[in-house]
């Protein structure tokens, strides 16, 4: 009798442990709507922050190549329409920002690779042409602003026949080539900066998905390798990706949306600088995934926008609070 007793005890609570466990390893973040983007819905377009406003315009719709650009108010949650883009329409550009400029530049325009690269002035609403892009005429290469200088390169020429590992700064004025990344050649990288480092996060190579993670320092010009993505102690097989969203908010880098090889994701997933190791936290709220979208970060929150989904382009914006439990959109 007392081993019976013992035994529908056991049985009693062991789902109670079961769903302890399942809820500690329930990823943790909540995803705000915010308001809808006012423009064409579109991808591949060309994002960034400026002040307390972020930016998101130009790319491509399932019709043509776009010029207008839009300014996000996170106070009014608000969108405005500023100057459009005078250079030629185009997608698959890189954008960043450094303290008080924004810059756009390479792509593609559906006939031609693209090396040409503008500045964006928000205090004047004024776009200007600046020095050309030192690497020449590319498409899919990354790009991520530190300081007063943007960082930009990898991407493909020769209708993506020709792959790039090189870099170059950009200091407001004239371009520098500094340490190519020793790694794979790629195109469609993730990368963003963080405490003064530039951080390249996998791409594509050829048909590969890479899994390597580099950063950057501007101080030595070089750049170190970091824990593979798939590395089973700091890690997650998946999180390799090329075209999605990677950002820095609150002392860490966030990786959300993008291409697996196989399909668009929604996941999300957060690298710590203090462990090198990554989290996956809560995917985006809608559950719809999507690549080529623009990404900002205002008071320290990641805000994502747009994007497509197959032949489905988006026009959604969302901001993410990683410490939150998932609760009802504002």
């Amino acid at each position: 009798m007392k081993f019976k007793t013992l035994l529908i005890i056991a049985v009693i609570i062991a789902p109670f442990f079961t769903s302890c466990d399942s809820d500690e390893d329930t990823p943790i973040g909540n995803w705000v709507t915010k308001s809808v983007f006012e423009g064409y819905a579109r991808a591949e377009g060309s994002s960034f922050e400026i002040n307390d406003y972020g930016y998101w315009g130009m790319g491509r719709d399932d019709n043509e190549y776009l010029t207008d650009f839009w300014q996000y108010d996170p106070v009014l949650n608000t969108w405005t329409q500023v100057a459009d883009f005078p250079g030629t329409p185009r997608a698959f550009n890189v954008s960043a920002s450094t303290n008080s400029k924004g810059y756009v530049g390479l792509g593609y325009d559906g006939n031609t690779d693209l090396a040409d690269f503008w500045e964006y002035n928000a205090a004047n609403n004024e776009w200007t042409q600046v020095a050309d892009f030192q690497g020449g005429e590319r498409r899919f290469a990354t790009a991520f602003g530190i300081d007063n200088s943007i960082y930009v390169g990898t991407g493909t020429y020769d209708r993506n026949r020709i792959y790039n590992n090189d870099f170059y700064k950009f200091d407001g004025t004239s371009w520098t080539k500094i340490t190519s990344n020793p790694g794979t050649k790629r195109r469609e990288a993730q990368s963003t900066s963080l405490n003064g480092k530039g951080y390249l996060i996998s791409g594509q190579s050829n048909n590969a998905m890479l899994q390597d993670f580099w950063s950057y320092d501007p101080a030595s010009d070089s750049w170190t390798r970091l824990n593979n993505l798939n590395n089973e102690d700091t890690g997650n097989t998946n999180l390799a990706r090329r075209n999605g969203v990677a950002y820095a908010a609150d002392g860490k880098i966030y990786l959300v949306s993008g291409n697996t090889g196989n399909a668009t994701t929604v996941s999300a997933y957060e690298w710590n600088p203090a462990s090198d190791s990554w989290i996956e936290r809560t995917s985006i709220e809608s559950g719809i995934t999507r690549e080529g979208a623009g990404s900002f970060v205002l008071n320290d929150y990641g805000y994502i926008v747009g994007g497509r989904s197959g032949a489905s382009y988006r026009d959604d914006c969302y901001m993410f609070q990683p410490m939150a439990d998932k609760v009802e959109n504002d």
